[in-house]
């Protein structure tokens, strides 16, 4: 029999299903397949995998289990298999396509991905996942559940507009209409009551959010979404890779002589591109450092949203910066410094 060193599970999770794929790694460096399926994302569907799993793994060696950050489709399964006492790793997208590009894969499929991921655990060591506090967890929750609210009652209220302003407006419609936002906004204030509350029940988190609003246009609900979404940056290890997650990072297309414009990706996290879109021009209108960032490159791009996305990223990795050094934002920070 072949000797093994190292077996991996890879894991890409979709919203209805997974695809997985057991591989090995032998002592002469040879990378093998056990085996690839896939499950339905559901309670039952884990524990099929994890019948599947038992059925394959060598007990008297560690197996490794790699997933890629797939939205929320992939937390479910994740917890799951931490409870078991199994070793789960949790790799964001842009470094599962950048490990991709390497192998030169250029078909994308469920089974593929799964397999990328499978030679992604064994080549790398990658940093054990830890789960989140419950309360990052309910958090996130919350406040996505506050957004949904939100749009819902901004469509309402854009209906009820048209509605009035028709030939014949229908007043019992209206006021129907009047009703259901007034119904949607007691349930957005209970929601940020539920948040609040929450936030004092955990000292050391609420000091840590008050650190962070002291940057100019970051508010409560802003410092809650961004580190909520980001389970408090526990996968994150550099702005630069908090800039990806939220798919706020400058990307360009070209082809031959063909060169496309440069625009950011948006692939990543849009309750975080939402959670910056205001506050970064409240900053801009308010503090000094902010505003001749903005009017620098607006005067060198001539295009207000990218000066805007730039405020966004400044905005975003300042707030990476005091949640991980847990500090205050200080005014002209570098002339106080080079002083």
């Amino acid at each position: 029999m072949e000797k093994i060193q190292r077996q991996n599970v890879g894991i890409d999770v979709s919203k209805d299903e997974f695809a997985v794929c057991f591989m090995v790694l032998t002592i002469e460096l040879k990378k093998k397949i056990k085996g690839t399926r896939k499950f339905p994302n559901t309670g039952d569907g884990f524990k099929d995998f994890t019948r599947w799993v038992e059925n394959k793994r060598y007990n008297d060696l560690e197996l490794h289990f790699t997933v890629e950050a797939t939205g929320v489709y992939h937390e479910n399964l994740s917890y799951y298999l931490e409870e078991k006492g199994e070793i789960v790793h949790i790799v964001l997208p842009s470094r599962a396509k950048r490990y991709a590009s390497s192998l030169k894969q250029k078909s994308k499929t469920d089974k593929l991905d799964s397999k990328k991921l499978g030679q992604m655990g064994l080549e790398r060591e990658l940093e054990q996942w830890k789960p989140i506090s419950p309360t990052f967890r309910i958090l996130k929750g919350l406040t996505r559940e506050r957004s949904s609210l939100i749009k819902y009652k901004t469509m309402l209220s854009n209906q009820k507009h048209a509605l009035s302003s028709s030939a014949y407006p229908n007043k019992k419609s209206i006021a129907r209409i009047k009703q259901l936002i007034r119904k949607i906004e007691k349930q957005i204030l209970a929601i940020e009551d539920e948040i609040s509350d929450l936030i004092e029940q955990d000292i050391e988190l609420k000091k840590r959010l008050l650190k962070v609003m002291t940057i100019p246009g970051v508010g409560f609900l802003t410092a809650v979404i961004i580190v909520s979404e980001t389970d408090g940056f526990a996968l994150i290890k550099n702005i630069k890779q908090l800039i990806s997650y939220a798919g706020l990072d400058v990307v360009k297309k070209q082809s031959g002589q063909w060169k496309g414009k440069y625009r950011i990706s948006k692939q990543g996290n849009v309750h975080i591109r939402k959670a910056l879109y205001f506050p970064a021009y409240t900053s801009v209108r308010y503090e000094n450092n902010f505003k001749s960032f903005y009017e620098r490159l607006l005067d060198k791009k001539q295009f207000s949203m990218i000066a805007s996305v730039a405020v966004q990223r400044k905005m975003l990795g300042l707030i990476y910066t005091l949640w991980k050094n847990d500090t205050t934002y200080i005014y002209n920070y570098q002339q106080k410094n080079v002083a």
